[in-house]
């Protein structure tokens, strides 16, 4: 403990003097102990900057993504080969001459026209600043370019938005996607085949009124370029509630001198429609009940189902059940 305190009190003795200097030389004491620690500071600066120095001219290793420019490409022509946004390119040399290339990597500027490109020896060529550099490895070190003629085509939008909504509310009518259809520029046998364009999967959840939102549209694919990049989704919401009708049953395709006889002869129908619409619908007729007479014919058990056909009208009905979901009948043979 005697050691520890020894030389803490020289330490302190060393920054700002003795510890305990008297009144007049107070001042004094604590100027040369500013001044020592900036010596300090100084020096240790000065030395931190000549290993520094010293250490830059050592030779290192280092790798750098250096940026693919594409040139003289001609206007009606596009690249139909996958060309690497970046080319990774090993390095070696001394420290001070790698500093700039690290911070800054030269652009690789590549004619389209060539056919095949040596990424090592088109980097000698063109880049000055790396002439005093080893260049160990190139990542690709070879390049093929494919040019097609480019084409744009039109061609309509796949909406991939899944819709979820909270209870009782729904959609008034189908999604709609504004604009329904957009161009895509690309290589021509890539656009022979391309029929539509999709949206992102986007999910949309607990949605209780109305949409108007911009939706994203896959990125371009193979050297494709989409225009627009985005398409705005709407969709009118709104609140349901139950109703039911109670419907009579025919029946189709019925021979002449027969009739057909059903017990109950009507069934109940429950639909969900907007609230707003519910006093409308009360006096109006939203749908048929049939029974097809060939279904009859076929049928051994005396029980059919009946199929629902909606009525067309203004009104945004949605079928939910029956009842009874199946209903006896009498095949009644005229003399």
């Amino acid at each position: 403990m005697d050691l520890l305190n020894f030389i803490s009190r020289r330490f302190r003795e060393f920054f700002f003097g003795a510890s305990d200097p008297g009144r007049d030389e107070s001042g004094s004491s604590s100027f040369e102990g500013r001044e020592k620690i900036i010596a300090f500071c100084v020096a240790l600066f000065f030395a931190f900057l000549l290993w520094f120095i010293v250490n830059l001219n050592r030779d290192f290793t280092i790798t750098i993504q250096m940026p693919i420019q594409m040139s003289a490409l001609a206007d009606d022509l596009i690249i139909n080969s996958e060309v690497p946004s970046t080319v990774s390119v090993n390095l070696s040399g001394e420290g001070w001459q790698l500093i700039p290339v690290y911070r800054n990597p030269p652009r690789l500027v590549i004619n389209a026209e060539s056919e095949q490109v040596n990424l090592p020896e088109q980097i000698r060529n063109q880049i000055s600043a790396l002439s005093d550099l080893n260049i160990l490895q190139v990542e690709p070190s070879q390049l093929r370019i494919e040019t097609e003629r480019k084409e744009t085509k039109k061609v309509p939008v796949t909406n991939l938005v899944n819709i979820s909504y909270s209870d009782q509310f729904g959609p008034l009518r189908n999604p709609v996607i504004v604009p329904d259809s957009v161009s895509i520029t690309g290589a021509e046998s890539a656009l022979a085949e391309l029929e539509t364009w999709e949206t992102e999967e986007t999910e949309l959840i607990n949605i209780s009124s109305d949409i108007e939102r911009e939706i994203q549209l896959k990125s371009g694919r193979s050297g494709m370029t989409v225009e627009p990049e985005t398409v705005t989704l709407r969709v009118d919401v709104a609140e349901f509630t139950e109703a039911e009708q109670r419907v009579p049953i025919r029946t189709r395709n019925l021979p002449d001198g027969q009739a057909v006889s059903y017990n109950p002869s009507s069934i109940t129908i429950r639909f969900d429609v907007p609230i707003e619409q519910f006093s409308d619908v009360q006096n109006t007729r939203l749908f048929n009940a049939y029974v097809d007479y060939h279904v009859i014919e076929k049928d051994d058990s005396g029980r059919v189902a009946p199929e629902i056909d909606h009525v067309e009208t203004d009104y945004v009905i949605r079928l939910r059940s029956f009842q009874p979901p199946r209903v006896s009948y009498f095949r009644i043979i005229s003399d």
